[in-house]
């Protein structure tokens, strides 16, 4: 089994539930994904310009862009046996991007988890 999260940028931060729209966040350019990417987590292994996949301190990660232009976003797979909290959280507070998983939960830099 797998827990999904999903990496957008913000239009602006704090980003609340409530404000939580379209207009609000936009995609992260694949250019940008990668450098970020290959500066935080450097033993990934690229398999295309924007599929990366490896092992990390919380696990084994995969990360892809799925779609093109207005929803094209950055997806990370990964395992449901570890906890990926920590992985999200750092690069949310290292790029300034959002997350959000299935759970619903909001993750944005330098903020607690919010459930939406």
């Amino acid at each position: 089994m797998a827990k999904s999260y999903l990496f957008l940028k913000p239009t602006q931060l704090p980003l609340s539930g409530r404000a939580l729209t379209a207009e609000s966040v936009s995609p992260i350019d694949s250019k940008e994904v990668a450098a970020c990417l290959k500066q935080a987590l450097p033993t990934l292994v690229w398999s295309s310009s924007t599929e990366a996949s490896g092992e990390t301190g919380e696990g084994w990660v995969e990360f892809a862009q799925p779609g093109e232009g207005a929803t094209q976003s950055l997806a990370l797979r990964c395992s449901l046996r570890s906890d990926y909290t920590p992985l999200v959280q750092r690069l949310c507070d290292q790029f300034g991007w959002v997350a959000f998983d299935e759970t619903p939960m909001l993750y944005q830099p330098h903020s607690a988890p919010e459930a939406l």
